[in-house]
């Protein structure tokens, strides 16, 4: 250790498993136990890591010099006054020593620093040139003679490179020179670089391919014009192959890199480029590179002022909101009279104002007299008191019915589907627009105890398939289903409950591919097959097997499948639903085939076939089965033009793109690091308009009427998506009441103007489930609820986990889908992946009916959850991460570690499994000084630097990593002395490692922290492309207007998707309602 500390560095034991990971995941049936031995990896111990040392050896106690320490103005003195030879390079004549076994580091100030002291490589010191001192210790020699001489901590702030703009050099070689402070003084004197001491080895052979790339780097601007990030994906390896592919040394600097992609590369070291660019010629500027990653003062995508204040609303949203704890953020903005005018058209042409008035479809065929004259007939609504021991929340007196049925003249019972008033939803008692509003509901009586007109109070006229009363008490052009707390435009189908609807129909044909369920021992999954026959209710299916489980390839992805020449018979019932596996048999595999199964969809390539060795596989040639959608081909005819309001890096976007549905028009972000990567990763520039701004200056420009081609024009946008903050909800914010969380909090209203100025088509708002939450003076969501619905709009709540799409990380979020009257309603996506065992039942609140509402599904899955250790396997250990791999520049923390915290994450044990600070303590591998630096009683850490478990998930991604924090402070890796790196995080977040992230480390992170989970992305895009398909064949719309004069009341079923069964206790008029999803 450094002489002036005292602190342990324990050996480190690495920990493997004798079986596979899957070994350790969840195979329970949904609420059947599982044996916890059995759930687990046998542990065994297969070796002792060392840390690799964070100072050079000079600076612990005991070290012997290699040689006698001289002085370094005792060597330059002696040498100078020798003939020394000097050196001609270039333009410039220096005196060249030759520095070998050398280690380059910053000095600690003092034990209580917390500055980055330690080891560092020399591209941090080119970043500082100049500006920061650092220090080698090292042989130093002339040339041509044998005489060495050792300095030590010798100070110095300047690193050269050769070779620049000289094509005909290939490689720098050992053309690497540092100059010390005493070296800058005496003018000429510069240490050329030859053999590092062995701990910095690796440090330096990375700097060497860095110094490398930024001579290729700067030659490429040398001998280009306009240079763009475009370039660097392939033209700039096309150029250096032309021009080096004959060197031998050139090759092998290629082949580490192991992509001709070098955009990444480039990015991680754009200031180290940058600086060696323009060092040499400040005209390098003008190259519009440095504009894209931000770097220069006319950022690729200019940065919008400031000018409003306030969280900009329309006139409709501040009534709806006005009661809610942060509505004092909230600024009215009217709209012009053009505007008004083009809005109101708007309204008209999305089928919000709904014209057709009509009865029920009920049959009337008998009435019956319920007060004096007045009688009631099938399709009229009902007043009776309310049941004053229900379980209902609502204060009204009143509740009404619609009578589906009356069962005999004599007995006068009346068989009813009640109607809820707004309150009786999850809308709640918050503010809802319009106090005249009933919703047809799926809970009839048919189970409850019998309704007789001596308990009608009153026969209520209500105007159905409207969105005005007519004169009427009521309207009603919304039907509520209680299962899954969604809102649908009012149907025909809808006036008959479902317990008298006959069982739905199967969809299934032969041919089709699908997901039936499959169990081995405790475990049931959803396996793949082909239909090839249907009999009744017994189906004849050709099993596809799983190249990775039952061959054992894992160099396979886990929804490759094997056809084969296997069959067996299911139950009709079996079946879970249709699935997309696609013939693939070369090139690249579209999405969302190669997604690893997000989405139900696989690929085949190979077929099993018998031979004398045995069962083997061979190419298909042409498969038998009806095959999934083509990316390219099957999708809607016209994509939704789409804006994405605080887009963030644009990962939700570009996962809702690549359901083939949605293509991003505009996005507004506030940040410049996100907005540029935004842009470096959409193929549409031309089209593509970033507004890099607040939603509040671009929503009052569009109020206004701007023209500026940034802002979109009523009319344009048929898709929003928008990730509003969640910092003001979320429950890691302890400040949740001060100005900036509230004004964090006040973006849903936000979110909630824009959909009623633009009316789109469709939107979904993502958010945390504590907005929801019980907390809540007034609850947030059910006042978003109540705003959609008041407009029209049809509403599907999702409480969805991204592990059960295939993240690997512990992440729910809330999901708000909305679609304008009569379209399809995008269903739930389905869940693929299974939970982790210790998933218990969440919900994210409480209905009215006094029932949970937008609980977590437990679906069969297809695939075992991705555990942290399986996303990552491929990714390269690096140790305690103060240099990354030459081949992944982004496999690196966020954040450099002081002395004081790397020997704290060194000192936490490996095992058992998710050990931290608490823990390293109490078996004494740190002592409570190091510990608690200057607190003087131990406090209790809980999470505080500790180990993620390899076998489980992910923590949730923030926009920053902080292991110090007792609650959120795992982030440690499980085998490997450092916090997780941002390769790390991407692939907990689903970023495809072919995109990039712009910015410094930082706001790299960061960017990923504020994404919405690609995979989640993904289903949700999938589901939409369905609902825009299911558009089309219904023939309701092109170009995002519709084509039939009345599509609100197409009468086609909807049964499959809405209807509910209703199983509820007798006793109560309305019961508290238990339902099964068909």
């Amino acid at each position: 250790m450094p002489s002036s500390w005292d602190a342990p560095i324990p050996g480190l034991i690495n920990m493997s498993s004798s079986t596979t990971s899957e070994s350790s995941v969840d195979h329970r049936v949904p609420g059947k136990p599982v044996d916890s031995n059995k759930a687990q990896p046998k542990k065994t111990l297969s070796g002792i890591a060392v840390p690799s040392l964070l100072f050079p050896k000079s600076a612990y106690d005991g070290y012997e010099a290699p040689y006698p320490i001289s002085s370094e103005e005792e060597v330059l003195n002696d040498l100078l006054s020798r003939e020394v030879s000097r050196t001609q390079y270039a333009d410039a004549d220096f005196i060249d020593l030759a520095l070998d076994e050398f280690v380059i580091y910053r000095a600690a100030s003092g034990p209580s620093t917390s500055h980055h002291s330690g080891i560092v490589s020399l591209d941090q010191v080119a970043l500082k040139q100049g500006n920061s001192t650092f220090y080698f210790d090292g042989v130093v020699k002339a040339e041509g003679s044998d005489e060495k001489f050792y300095l030590q901590k010798v100070p110095f702030s300047l690193v050269s490179i050769g070779g620049y703009e000289d094509v005909e050099q290939h490689t720098v070689g050992s053309d690497i020179w540092i100059q010390s402070l005493r070296g800058q003084k005496r003018g000429t004197v510069w240490y050329r670089l030859g053999n590092p001491i062995s701990e910095y080895r690796e440090y330096f052979r990375t700097f060497t391919w860095l110094a490398n790339l930024a001579k290729y780097f700067v030659d490429y601007l040398h001998l280009h014009d306009n240079i763009t990030l475009e370039h660097f994906r392939r033209d700039f390896s096309s150029w250096l192959i032309s021009q080096h592919s004959g060197e031998l040394a050139f090759n092998d600097w290629l082949a580490e890199y192991e992509n001709l992609d070098m955009r990444h590369v480039v990015i991680a070291h754009a200031e180290f480029l940058q600086i060696q660019s323009l060092n040499l010629d400040p005209r390098y500027i003008k190259h519009e590179l440095w504009d894209e990653l931000g770097l220069s003062t006319k950022p690729a995508v200019k940065e919008q002022p400031k000018v409003v204040s306030g969280t900009i609303v329309t006139p409709y949203v501040s009534k709806c909101f006005r009661e809610i704890e942060w509505a004092d953020h909230l600024r009215v903005k009217q709209m012009d009279p053009a505007v008004e005018a083009r809005y109101t058209a708007r309204i008209e042409q999305m089928g919000f104002n709904q014209k057709q008035k009509r009865h029920p479809p009920l049959s009337r065929h008998i009435s019956v007299p319920i007060l004096g004259n007045v009688t009631i007939s099938p399709g009229d609504v009902i007043a009776t008191w309310r049941d004053s021991t229900t379980p209902w929340k609502g204060e009204d007196d009143l509740w009404y019915a619609l009578v589906q049925d009356i069962k005999s003249y004599e007995t006068r019972r009346l068989s009813i589907l009640w109607l809820y008033r707004p309150s009786d939803t999850v809308c709640a008692n918050l503010t809802y627009p319009h106090k005249d509003e009933l919703f047809l509901s799926d809970h009839c009586n048919c189970r409850d105890a019998a309704i007789d007109t001596t308990q009608v109070l009153k026969k209520v006229n209500v105007s159905f398939f409207s969105h005005e009363t007519n004169n009427k008490e009521f309207f009603v052009r919304q039907t509520y289903f209680s299962e899954d707390e969604t809102f649908v435009t009012l149907k025909d189908e809808h006036f008959t409950c479902p317990c008298r609807k006959p069982p739905p129909q199967h969809d299934y044909h032969v041919g089709d591919t699908v997901l039936a369920e499959s169990s081995a021992g405790e475990t049931l999954r959803l396996e793949p097959v082909e239909i090839m026959e249907l009999k009744g209710k017994s189906v004849k299916v050709r099993i596809f097997l799983r190249r990775r489980r039952d061959f054992n390839d894992e160099g396979c992805r886990p929804n490759e499948l094997v056809f084969t020449d296997r069959f067996k018979t299911v139950h009709l019932d079996q079946i879970e639903r249709h699935c997309h596996i696609r013939f693939i048999s070369k090139g690249d595999i579209p999405v969302p085939y190669n997604r690893d199964g997000m989405g139900d969809a696989f690929y085949v390539s190979l077929c099993e076939v018998e031979s004398e060795n045995g069962r083997l596989l061979k190419p298909i040639t042409s498969p038998s089965f009806k095959q999934g959608f083509d990316p390219s081909h099957d999708q809607p005819q016209t994509p939704l033009r789409a804006l994405n309001l605080f887009s963030g890096g644009g990962n939700f976007d570009r996962g809702l793109e690549e359901g083939s549905a949605i293509r991003s028009e505009w996005a507004v972000e506030w940040a410049l690091a996100p907005m540029l990567t935004y842009r470096a990763n959409h193929t549409g520039l031309k089209e593509l308009k970033l507004f890099c701004g607040s939603v509040n200056d671009y929503l009052a420009k569009a109020i206004k009427g701007s023209e500026s081609k940034l802002v979109a024009q009523l009319g344009e946008v048929q898709f929003i998506s928008a990730g509003s903050p969640c910092q003001g909800y979320s429950n890691a914010n302890a400040n949740k009441g001060n100005f900036v969380s509230m004004q964090n909090s006040s973006m849903i209203a936000s979110v909630a103007a824009y959909i009623d100025f633009y009316r789109p088509m469709y939107a979904i708002l993502e958010n945390v489930p504590s907005m929801a939450s019980k907390s809540h003076v007034r609850n947030p969501l059910s006042q978003l609820v109540c705003t959609f619905v008041g407009m029209g709009y049809q509403v599907r709540i999702l409480n969805l986990d991204a592990w059960s799409f295939g993240a690997p990380q512990s992440r729910q979020r809330l999901f708000v889908i909305i679609a304008a009257p009569g379209l399809q309603l995008p269903a739930h996506p389905p869940l693929t992946h299974s939970h982790p065992e210790s998933t218990t039942q969440r919900s994210l609140g409480e209905a009215p009916n006094g029932l949970p509402f937008g609980k977590r599904r437990f679906d069969i899955p297809v695939f075992d959850f991705i555990t942290a250790s399986q996303a990552t396997k491929d990714l390269p250990a690096i140790g305690t991460g103060h240099f990354s791999p030459i081949s992944l520049p982004d496999h690196r923390p966020s954040r450099i570690e002081s002395f004081i915290n790397q020997n704290r994450i060194n000192s936490i044990p490996k095992a058992p499994h998710t050990s931290g600070l608490k823990e390293a303590l109490s078996r004494g591998l740190i002592s409570t000084e190091w510990a608690l630096g200057e607190k003087k009683k131990m406090q209790d850490f809980k999470r505080a630097w500790s180990r993620i478990h390899p076998h489980l998930l992910m923590p949730t991604v923030t926009t920053f990593p902080s292991p110090w924090c007792k609650f959120t402070g795992r982030w440690l890796h499980w085998e490997e002395d450092r916090v997780l790196t941002i390769m790390e995080v991407r692939r907990a977040q689903g970023f495809p490692d072919s995109e990039v992230l712009i910015g410094r480390r930082t706001q790299q992170w960061k960017v990923v922290g504020n994404s919405v989970a690609r995979q989640v992305a993904l289903a949700l895009g999938l589901v939409v492309r369905h609902a825009c398909l299911e558009n089309e064949r219904k023939g309701y719309y092109a170009n995002g207007i519709f084509d039939t004069p009345s599509p609100l009341y197409n009468s086609e079923t909807e049964t499959k998707e809405n209807g509910l069964l209703n199983v509820s206790a007798s006793g109560q008029h309305r019961e508290t309602l238990w339902h099964e999803h068909p």
